[in-house]
């Protein structure tokens, strides 16, 4: 929108002119949060061009001159009262700010009444059935967000930090399920079960049954649809690779029993999963140690039992730092 309509919009709002659609439009551009600094612009550009009071300093010293040479008087007496068009200026002022966080309140708890929120901490698993029954696992460090009225959307909208199994029902009206990662991939299903990863370093679906539809918002192309069997790794600059290896796919479903599953896996790889599952970062100086691999199936509940698993594995020795870190070396 252009910069001057906009800030006509605004100031029309805050004079209290602003039609119904007027107000709908705020409402709804509040909603990014990149707005709001603009917002508060605009409100400091017409607080200084609508003073409530203006100030006259010749006056007022003198005010206070003879204040000064008069006998002391109740601190009450010394407050001045303030005028009707004083009056009428703080009634507006405090219109406006009322206004002001009235809006933003709205915008805030727009998205506690209407999306609700599944969060994993470190270290855990935790399982959930969503408004329209289908479940979802999330891994440790994991959050999901997913419309409490599904029904009143054309989708069923979720979105995923970190890494989940989903089970998605099928609805009679044949609304698609999606995922939405924050690297902008869009996964589209009917009903199925996939496992989706999105991480710092990428992003992983996984599919177990059915089919889904991926596509890259970030690069336009057509979806690809995948089959049961397919792992699909998105870059960070939205670009697929495809591989279909089942014992891969048992690794990417393995943290729902609290194992590890390295299949000739880098030590560097696995200081990564100890990351994103625990909060606990490795530090492996050595280059050549970094790229020493491990293969196996391995349960592990926490941090402190990978680390053994190493030392014992690899004859590596483990050293806890200062920062909460621990190195891993010869």
């Amino acid at each position: 929108m252009d910069a001057n309509v906009f800030e006509k919009i605004l100031w029309a709002y805050f004079e209290g002119k602003a039609t119904p659609a007027q107000k709908q439009f705020l409402l709804e551009w509040l909603k990014d949060t990149a707005h709001q600094e603009a917002f508060y612009e605009v409100l400091h550009q017409w607080e200084k061009a609508n003073p409530q009071m203006l100030p006259d300093p010749e006056a007022d010293w003198q005010a206070i001159q003879v204040r000064l040479n008069e006998n002391p008087e109740p601190a009450r007496e010394m407050l001045p009262r303030p005028s009707p068009a004083d009056n009428q200026g703080i009634r507006r002022r405090w219109w406006i700010a009322a206004s002001v966080v009235l809006l933003l309140t709205a915008w805030w708890q727009r998205e506690l009444v209407f999306y609700k929120s599944y969060s994993s901490g470190y270290g855990e698993t935790r399982s959930f059935v969503l408004a329209d029954g289908s479940r979802v696992t999330l891994n440790a460090d994991s959050r999901l967000v997913y419309p409490r009225f599904a029904g009143l959307y054309p989708n069923r909208e979720a979105k995923l930090w970190g890494e989940a199994e989903f089970s998605v029902v099928h609805t009679h009206d044949d609304r698609p399920f999606l995922v939405k990662t924050p690297d902008q991939l869009e996964i589209r299903v009917l009903g199925t079960e996939f496992v989706v990863y999105s991480r710092r370093e990428e992003s992983k679906v996984v599919l177990t049954k059915g089919k889904v539809e991926l596509r890259s918002l970030k690069t336009g192309h057509p979806p690809v649809a995948i089959q049961p069997g397919d792992i699909v790794t998105v870059d960070r600059q939205g670009m697929f690779k495809m591989t279909q290896e089942e014992d891969v796919i048992a690794g990417h479903l393995a943290w729902k029993e609290h194992r590890f599953m390295f299949n000739h896996t880098p030590l560097s790889d696995i200081a990564r999963q100890v990351r994103e599952r625990f909060g606990v970062e490795l530090v492996i100086p050595d280059t050549a140690l970094a790229a020493r691999t491990l293969s196996g199936n391995y349960p592990a509940e926490n941090a402190d039992e990978v680390i053994l698993i190493l030392t014992q594995l690899l004859g590596v020795r483990s050293q806890k730092l200062d920062d909460g870190k621990v190195s891993i070396h010869w």
